[in-house]
């Protein structure tokens, strides 16, 4: 049983340093009324053991100039208080301080464990450790001694030395052990308690009885019997306050005259042996309580080693047990056999692969043909010397053979072996373990593995080939023609077709790669049945491994195409509208089409919407930049661009080129009488108009306002003016127009063809609806067309 310790509380260095001089005060004080009469020697002197204990435990920085200053005050107070001369004094300070910082610096050097850790090496230090700073004091002593006039003697060095030296192992035990909390431990059993105190009080009555009792008779030894009895029962804790008690009674008893050591007449020898006895007790106490911890612990340690082997045995039990479940459970095969290749063991999965038990009596050489051994093809006899159980024997150690279970009314069981032979503590080999592992669900997943592999392998191949159509249908003039490639290549296919909406109620084909260049494909929205419609009106692909016998084949577009299997993908743009359908013809049977290709045509087809949409724009675009958004005509930007081509082409060719300006008549007066809107018809109506009386090489223009501009290339002068009289002529609505007509010359631009034109139809303005013919050289009129 344990006595737990007080709780620990953190108390400050210099807190501990206040109560340390308190108790060293009085330990001071006590010694000091115990000096013999005569002598300047204190019988005994607790301050020893105070001090060390003090320096011992206080060894901070922070704090070592204090303790210091608080030991030597003290020290030098209590001595000249109890009239001690000055080198006495001096003498005193030096000697507590050397002594006591000796030890501590002594302890912390060879006493490494705890203080609560105490054994024979620790009394053996401290004995040591005591002996060399008493030693040391006890120099001290002398040299103070001789300074102040005392007489020098052996008995007098013999008791400064005990007195010192019983002080510190009296007192420094009991100190350091109240001052760790080393927790107090009692005997075993409910009458612990009543022998504590039956051996406490005894103790008490023999050092009385021995002292105040029997006065005269030397009955010292008999207190010993109650140290050993403390010592080999109770707790060091107890012994070393137990001892400490016992002294004091010692010397309180010798100093007042009582028990067998006041009969020594001689003071200092009187003093000398107390102090050699109180010395002995409490080192016999120290060692035989040690002793006996050491021996009880060694106890322990026995009775756990026992208790460790016992549940060791009992474990090894259980885990042979435990091993024998598993091997018979394990889920692979364990062969075991002797050093000669005799089968010991197999365990239940190795029986259940080979349909067959070990059979010592068999002759390792037949055990490929007994167990249906075979190579890693499943085919070929395993022969004798690579059977892995025989391998592991001649080798040692075998990894990673692979062999075939092939039993005749059973599937193969493809395993691979490793195996070790057993050897014993000499060396010698006993035999030797293979174990076997199936790989039938390894050789299952690499067959799955190698498949997935080859799908990503394809289904990469198609991200990249729909990444690069993506490119290219993207950077394409003709983004459809690009589609249309890209889904033949993706496919694999032979020919593929775009059709989209016309506008009038049929799809047909915008685009064609692998069919005829003059073949159109069309189909009725309404009325007509196939495969392209399906997949038009639901906006869902479309895949038929045989279309010839499908009944919403057209027979027309499959005759056309050669058609044997086809797939059709709807082209849909951002909104949701269907604006085409893709058509992938294979012109031979294709069972299955693939999700990854599907799924590649389906991306194909969205950026196909995303394409057409962009071209579409970009056409728009273009027409609106170089068209007049109200009559559709081509603007002056346009105009520009024709006719520096026209003057080019007639230069080349030394053909004639006509220019024409024509202005609709009184134009702002219809405007302002009629409106705006209607103005804006009659420009639409009139450039329809003009359009019409115009050959597909004429270029008619808006030039601005209600003026237009005609390039007639081929056309001279003279010939010039039918063609414009009769545009003349078609003015819509009852209107007029007047036209100033200038025929191009080898070196002019048309900048100044263009401004003789203006000057004739300048000159057409004074009469109008004319048509006036104008050069650098003269101007022709003639008269309004009838």
């Amino acid at each position: 049983m344990t006595l737990r310790p007080l709780p620990r509380v953190d108390v400050p260095a210099s807190a501990r340093s206040v109560c340390f001089a308190a108790l060293f005060l009085g330990a001071v004080y006590l010694g000091r009324l115990t000096v013999m009469d005569g002598t300047s020697l204190s019988v005994v002197w607790p301050a020893a053991g105070v001090a060390a204990a003090w320096l011992s435990v206080q060894h901070g920085a922070g704090t070592r100039w204090l303790d210091l200053g608080l030991l030597t005050a003290v020290t030098v107070a209590v001595n000249a208080a109890t009239g001690a001369g000055p080198v006495l004094l001096a003498g005193f300070v030096v000697t507590n301080v050397v002594q006591a910082e000796l030890f501590a610096v002594l302890r912390r050097r060879f006493f490494s464990p705890a203080a609560t850790s105490f054994g024979s090496r620790q009394l053996a230090v401290l004995l040591a450790v005591t002996t060399a700073a008493c030693a040391v004091g006890t120099l001290g002593g002398i040299v103070t001694m001789l300074l102040n006039g005392s007489p020098v003697t052996w008995i007098r060095i013999a008791v400064w030395f005990t007195r010192n030296w019983a002080g510190i192992l009296l007192v420094t035990p009991v100190l350091l052990r109240a001052i760790h909390r080393v927790p107090v431990r009692r005997p075993r059993g409910t009458g612990g308690g009543a022998e504590l105190v039956g051996a406490l009080g005894l103790s008490l009555l023999a050092y009385v009885g021995v002292f105040w009792g029997v006065a005269g008779l030397p009955l010292s030894f008999l207190p010993l019997a109650t140290t050993i009895w403390l010592a080999l029962r109770f707790d060091t804790t107890i012994v070393v306050v137990t001892d400490l008690v016992m002294a004091a009674i010692t010397i309180v008893g010798t100093l007042t005259g009582h028990g067998p050591f006041a009969a020594i007449d001689d003071a200092l020898t009187q003093v000398l042996v107390v102090q050699v006895h109180v010395a002995f007790l409490s080192v016999l106490g120290l060692a035989l309580a040690i002793g006996r911890d050491e021996r009880t612990s060694l106890m322990g340690r026995l009775s756990a080693a026992t208790t460790e082997a016992v549940e060791a045995r009992a474990a090894a039990e259980r885990h042979g047990r435990f091993t024998d479940a598993v091997l018979a459970g394990a889920g692979s095969g364990i062969v075991v056999s002797d050093r000669d290749g005799r089968l010991l063991l197999f365990n239940d999965t190795a029986r259940a692969w080979h349909g067959l038990d070990a059979d010592d009596s068999l002759d390792p050489a037949e055990h490929a043909e007994r167990y249906h051994l075979y190579g890693p093809d499943g085919s070929t006899p395993l022969a004798p010397a690579d059977v892995p159980l025989l391998r592991t024997l001649a080798e040692g150690t075998v990894s990673n053979a692979e062999i075939v279970i092939a039993r005749p009314d059973g599937p193969p069981v493809p395993v691979v072996c490793s195996g070790r032979t057993v050897v014993g503590v000499d060396g010698e080999v006993l035999g030797a373990v293979v174990a076997m592992h199936d790989l039938s669900d390894l050789r299952a997943r690499e067959t799955a593995l190698a498949a997935a592999n080859a799908r990503l392998a394809t289904h990469a191949t198609k991200v990249e080939q729909l990444a690069a159509a993506s490119r290219t249908v993207l950077r394409a003039e003709d983004p459809r023609q690009a589609v249309c490639a890209a889904a033949t290549e993706i496919a694999g296919a032979d020919a593929a077709y775009l059709m989209q909406p016309d506008g009038q109620g049929r799809l047909v084909t915008t685009s064609t790669v692998g069919l005829p260049e003059d073949l159109v494909l069309s189909v009725d929205v309404r009325h007509d049945v196939s495969l392209v419609l399906t997949s038009y009106l639901f906006c869902e692909p479309v895949f038929v491994a045989d279309v010839e016998t499908h009944p919403h084949a057209s027979p027309a577009l499959t005759e056309a195409c050669g058609t044997v299997s086809g797939a059709w993908q709807p082209v849909v743009d951002a909104d949701g509208r269907v604006v085409g359908v893709l058509g992938i013809i294979w012109r031979h049977r294709v069972a299955v089409l693939d999700p990854t290709t599907t799924a590649v045509l389906e991306g194909l087809a969205a950026e196909a919407a995303h394409a057409f949409a962009r071209a579409d724009l970009h056409t728009q675009l273009a027409r609106a930049a170089q068209h007049d958004a109200l009559t559709g005509l081509v603007n002056r930007r346009r105009w520009d661009d024709v006719a520096r081509q026209e003057i080019a082409r007639a230069t080349r060719q030394r053909a004639p080129l006509t220019f024409a300006l024509l202005d609709l008549d009184h134009f702002k007066r219809y405007n302002d009488t009629r409106g705006h809107l209607a103005g804006d018809e009659l420009l639409r109506a009139f450039a329809a108009a003009a359009g019409e009386q115009l050959r597909e090489l004429d270029t008619l223009s808006r030039w601005g306002g209600e003026e237009f501009a005609v390039l007639l290339p081929g056309c001279a002068a003279a010939d010039a003016v039918d063609v414009l009289d009769r545009i003349r002529a078609a003015v819509p609505d009852g209107q007029t127009c007047t036209v100033g007509v200038c025929e191009w010359l080898p070196g002019m631009d048309a900048e100044e063809v263009m401004a003789g034109a203006d000057r004739a139809l300048y000159r057409g303005k004074d009469t109008r609806n004319v048509t006036v013919v104008g050069s650098c050289a003269d101007v022709t009129t003639r008269s309004p067309a009838r």
